[in-house]
């Protein structure tokens, strides 16, 4: 039987100092830049973290913990805690985050590594915006196909699918239980692999999967759809 994880983290390398990371995390008009479209930060133990990151998602949460420059933790309204570090490294820092919980089983690892994922896109904007100006969030979350899926824990390196939704593009081709291993001949070893291209090409593409099924190797071609949505 798997294990129940209690934690999932992302880290990034970004070209800019530990003090020039703590002012994306804390100053709301730089969190805006790279992350929410509308913050409200409290920057003190106590104070109150407020988050609207767009597509219908937000964050509520509490300080409980900080080093300036350093770390910053916070209590969400469900106890779990987001742990945010900045370590530096050579000419920029290492930004990590965790978020602590409880997971086990296909379909609560799938959810652990969606959360991580979302978060990880935005630390991808943080280093683009930092490094080079540019905002991505026009990119994120164009389409999809239909498939849940998690980072294939043994075995085959790539992402098990433990779910396929009903009038989708994956829906009669994929099946759960596939692992996909590459998607447009590219390698795709973990969750975030098959998100970063699926998620991020646009509505009505084809795409090619390529996935292991009981030991065979088989190729998929479907077209993608506006993200959320099902086939009309």
């Amino acid at each position: 039987m798997e294990k129940v994880i209690d934690s999932v983290k992302r880290e990034i390398f970004v070209k800019a100092s530990p003090k020039k990371v703590w002012r994306a995390l804390t100053i709301p008009e730089e969190r805006n830049r790279w992350e929410t479209r509308h913050c409200e930060l409290d920057i003190r133990i106590g104070g109150s973290v407020r988050l609207d990151y767009g597509w219908g998602v937000n964050y509520v949460g509490t300080i409980i913990e900080l080093e300036e420059n350093r770390k910053l933790v916070i209590e969400g309204e469900d106890k779990e805690l987001t742990i945010w570090t900045i370590t530096p490294q050579d000419s920029g820092s290492v930004v990590a985050i965790e978020y602590t919980g409880m997971w086990s089983g296909d379909f609560e690892m799938m959810q652990a590594d969606n959360m991580a994922f979302g978060t990880y896109q935005f630390m991808r904007n943080l280093k683009s915006v930092y490094e080079g100006e540019e905002d991505l969030r026009s990119r994120f979350w164009r389409s999809w196909i239909g498939v849940l899926h998690r980072t294939n824990s043994s075995g085959i390196p790539g992402a098990k699918v433990v779910k396929v939704q009903p009038n989708t593009p994956a829906d009669g081709l994929v099946e759960v239980g596939d692992v996909i291993t590459h998607v447009n001949s590219l390698g795709t070893a973990s969750y975030d692999d098959v998100e970063i291209i699926v998620s991020e090409t646009e509505p009505n593409k084809k795409i090619l999967l390529t996935v292991m099924r009981d030991g065979r190797q088989l190729e998929l071609e479907l077209m993608t759809v506006p993200y959320g949505q099902t086939v009309q």
